[in-house]
C-alpha cells in the first residue's frame, strides 16, 4: 500500500508538472494572454510553491486588474502564508470590483482577517458594504451563511443546519463537512468580537472535531490557534 501511495504520488506531481510546462509554453507563445499565468500561479499553490504562484497572480493583477478572481486568488495566498496586512489590502480591491452576489466570500475573508487583527470595528463596518440575500454561487453558500451570521440575520443558535446546507451547498462528496470547518472558524470570531470567549472557545473545539480535511485553512488555523490557547 506504501508504494502504491508513492507511485500515485510521484504520477500526480507528474501531472502538475506538466501542467506548468504547458503554461510556460503558452506563455512563450502569447506572452499577454493572461489566463496561462492564472492557470501556472493555481498550480505552484497545488504543489506547495506559494510564492512562485503568487508572483503570477500579481501579474495577473496588473495585466487586468479589473478581473477579481486574480484579486481573490492574490489576497487568499498572502492570507494563508502570513502576509495579513497585504491580503487585507487586496480583498478590499477585489470587493471594490465585485457584484453583490460574489462578495460572501471576500466578506468572510475580510471579518475573520480583521478581528484576528483585533480590528473589530472595521471588521463590522465591512459587512455594510455586503448584501444581505443577494444571489450567489453554490460553492458561496457556506460563505453567505457566515456573513449572515455577522450581520445577525442568522442566530448563533441556528447557524448549523446540515439539513439546509445539503440542500444549499455545491453537491460534491463531503462538502457540507470541508464547509462547516469554515464555519466554525467564522463562528469563533463571530463570538470574539461579541466579548464571550468562552462561547468562542467551545466553537473552536467544535472545529477541531471536523478533522477530515487536516490541510484545509480553517482547520489549520484553528489548530494552531487552538494550541495557542491552551485548549488541547
Amino acid at each position: 500500500m506504501l508504494g502504491m501511495s508513492w507511485v500515485r504520488l510521484f504520477h500526480l506531481r507528474k501531472k502538475k508538472d506538466e501542467a506548468i510546462d504547458a503554461h510556460c509554453t503558452g506563455i512563450a507563445y502569447a506572452p499577454f494572454y493572461v489566463p496561462n499565468y492564472f492557470g501556472r500561479g493555481r498550480r505552484h499553490n497545488v504543489k506547495g510553491e506559494w510564492k512562485q504562484g503568487l508572483a503570477d497572480f500579481v501579474l495577473c493583477t496588473q495585466l487586468e486588474p479589473q478581473n477579481w478572481t486574480y484579486w481573490y486568488y492574490r489576497a487568499t495566498t498572502e492570507n494563508i502564508h502570513g502576509m495579513t496586512e497585504e491580503s487585507v489590502d487586496d480583498f478590499k480591491e477585489c470587493l471594490n470590483i465585485t457584484r453583490p452576489g460574489d462578495q460572501y466570500p471576500l466578506g468572510d475573508w475580510l471579518y475573520t482577517t480583521l478581528c484576528s487583527l483585533g480590528r473589530f470595528e472595521e471588521a463590522e463596518d465591512i459587512l455594510k458594504r455586503i448584501a444581505d440575500d443577494a444571489e450567489c454561487e453554490t460553492m458561496d453558500y457556506g460563505y453567505k451563511r457566515c456573513v449572515q451570521l455577522y450581520k445577525g440575520i442568522v442566530k448563533p443558535e441556528e447557524f448549523i443546519n446540515i439539513p439546509l446546507f445539503e440542500e444549499k451547498m455545491l453537491k460534491r462528496p463531503n462538502r457540507v463537512e470541508l464547509e462547516i470547518t469554515g464555519m466554525y472558524w467564522g463562528l469563533y470570531w463571530f463570538w470574539m468580537n461579541k466579548g464571550d470567549e468562552k462561547k468562542a472557545d467551545e466553537a473552536l473545539l467544535e472545529l477541531l472535531k471536523h478533522d477530515m480535511f487536516p490541510t484545509a485553512f480553517a482547520y489549520q488555523k484553528g489548530t494552531n490557534l487552538a494550541k495557542k490557547k491552551g485548549l488541547v
